[in-house]
């Protein structure tokens, strides 16, 4: 803690002649207004070109990572399914998914794509790629302008190249993840503050829509500008900015889900708590990587600590940066997530940012600290060793390719898989017709849109079938109840094709008691999936009503 001040703090005139020119000064930062604006292209370009390489060359391009990074595959599916049918909801507009996971991940993501779907007319998961390599490279950007505001150009340029270069950065921001929206949000407030209040608080309110972990991180940087001195109007709109797109935001989440915490409650809190959790018990292997996680968090608290203590004018990125480390090392290593830990882990997105405020840390101390406590001939020293840190973190591209490289037969199954159910469904008497789906296959569901021409609005999930809503109900003590249960639902839905997921022992019993109901004409044979032609009776609304209340009180 004693080193911290002479590591990372500039002289006490220095931070008093910075904070002066931040409260007065319009306009961009001084440090960054003296280079023109083919530098920071030139950085966007260095970050920019490795990211492309990653998604067109590296890795298939329509294959973000069957798997893990299978949620982008489901991040597409709600921007998909919103477009199409959330949009046009007769209770206004809304997220759309089918495995209820519509307002999980925030809002202005899908709202993004949405957006991008129309302006581009086309629906390729190429789109949420490319969102994620724009945000990334913009953090890489941000960070070089805020290390050339606080430190000087070597340090920011140091930063860059490491952030630029860095596989996990590389990779992640090429996959299609959120997690590059959420931190270039943030820091593209820290970067807009203390001059642009209103658009900083704006900017940090749209990272907590983008990611549940920047409802922590943008409270505590809404805090952080009361830390230290600035402009108090500024302040204010920051502050004012937030809270209303906050306060906004919740009321949607409260209307549409009845919580209006929604994505922290299910993303962080069931996570943290273990209501999600695969195992009960952490392994020998899980157990061993806590130390060092608790000293990941340990670190990260010292960290903060001293930056809200002294307060240098790098203070609101040092806020963020260590803030950042102490919620990985916590949520990872002190709670029930540690039973989740795979020994991949460590190159995935939860260190994403802890790697580049790590490079940030290492190029201040190397082209900043030590050339100004042991000469300016210290930045030749500083240099090479930055280049030797490049070079070996090289080494992390085997790992991070061959789990990824173990997703490609996945990705092959779930385009086969697709194939073989659309072979049925574009047959005339089913295509254009209603298409009743299992919830859980979204990278499936992208193949059999984009490949084979399937139209989100004739699709039905059945994660919300009838008992969903009745979870006592027993079908063996009231069988005729649940056949009208399903009838109703069938023809409510107007399902032609239903792709029964055979798990569901509901559906078995149904058959097993109407078998003049369906025919089955096909089978996804990886799933023991059946497709059913659905040929129910009609039912009247008034019928269904009844049936309902009947199964209610059963």
């Amino acid at each position: 803690m004693k080193l911290l001040p002479r590591l990372l703090a500039t002289d006490e005139a220095d931070e008093e002649r910075r904070i002066a020119e931040e409260e007065a000064a319009p306009g961009p930062a001084p440090a960054a207004a003296q280079l023109p604006w083919w530098v920071f292209a030139g950085v966007w370009v260095v970050a920019l070109a490795p990211r492309l390489y990653a998604l067109f060359f590296l890795t298939d391009a329509q294959n973000p990572g069957d798997g893990w990074h299978g949620d982008v595959y489901h991040h597409w599916q709600i921007a998909y399914l919103t477009k199409e049918i959330g949009l046009w909801d007769p209770s206004g507009p809304r997220l759309w998914d089918l495995k209820g996971l519509d307002y999980f991940w925030g809002l202005i993501h899908p709202a993004l794509l949405v957006a991008l779907f129309f302006v581009t007319g086309s629906v390729d998961i190429v789109i949420p790629r490319l969102v994620s390599v724009f945000f990334g490279s913009l953090t890489v950007v941000l960070l070089f302008a805020l290390c050339r505001r606080y430190w000087n150009l070597h340090v920011a340029a140091a930063a860059a190249l490491l952030a630029a270069l860095l596989p996990t950065s590389v990779f992640i921001d090429s996959t299609g993840f959120l997690e590059p929206m959420g931190i270039g949000l943030v820091l593209l407030g820290i970067w807009l503050w203390p001059r642009r209040g209103l658009w900083t608080g704006v900017a940090w309110a749209l990272a907590a829509m983008a990611r549940a972990e920047a409802w922590i991180f943008s409270l505590g940087m809404i805090v952080a500008i009361y830390f230290r001195r600035a402009s108090p109007p500024q302040r204010m709109l920051a502050t004012v900015a937030w809270v209303a797109l906050i306060l906004g935001y919740m009321k949607i989440l409260l209307d549409r889900t009845g919580d209006p915490i929604y994505p922290v409650h299910w993303n962080l809190l069931a996570n943290i708590f273990g209501r999600w959790n695969l195992s009960n018990a952490a392994t020998p292997g899980q157990l061993a990587v806590k130390p060092f996680l608790i000293a990941l968090m340990l670190g990260g608290l010292a960290g903060l600590a001293w930056a809200m203590w002294r307060r240098p004018p790098s203070y609101m990125l040092l806020t963020f940066g260590f803030g950042y480390l102490t919620y990985t090392g916590l949520s990872l290593g002190l709670t029930s997530y540690l039973n989740n830990w795979q020994a991949w882990f460590w190159q995935e997105r939860f260190f994403l940012f802890p790697y580049e405020f790590a490079a940030v840390l290492l190029a201040v101390v190397l082209l900043w600290v030590l050339p100004r406590r042991l000469g300016a001939g210290w930045t030749r020293f500083g240099w090479p060793v930055v280049a030797v840190v490049l070079l070996a973190a090289q080494a992390e591209w085997p790992p991070i390719l061959s789990l990824y490289d173990a997703t490609r037969l996945t990705w092959t199954h779930s385009q086969a898989d697709a194939s073989e159910l659309m072979s049925v469904y574009n047959q005339p008497a089913y295509r254009g017709q209603v298409l009743n789906l299992p919830p859980d296959k979204p990278a499936m569901f992208y193949a059999m849109v984009e490949y084979h021409g399937l139209q989100g609005r004739n699709v039905v999930g059945q994660l919300y079938d009838p008992f969903y809503y009745l979870p006592n109900f027993s079908y063996a003590d009231h069988p005729a109840n649940g056949d009208a249960l399903v009838q109703c639902w069938l023809v409510t839905t107007r399902t032609r094709l239903w792709a029964l997921d055979t798990k569901k022992s509901q559906y078995q019993e149904v058959i097993a008691d109407h078998p003049e109901w369906f025919t089955q004409v096909g089978m996804v044979e990886r799933y023991g999936w059946l497709l059913e032609d659905v040929h129910v009776p009609p039912i009247s609304a008034t019928e269904c009503a009844a049936v309902n209340r009947a199964a209610t009180s059963s």
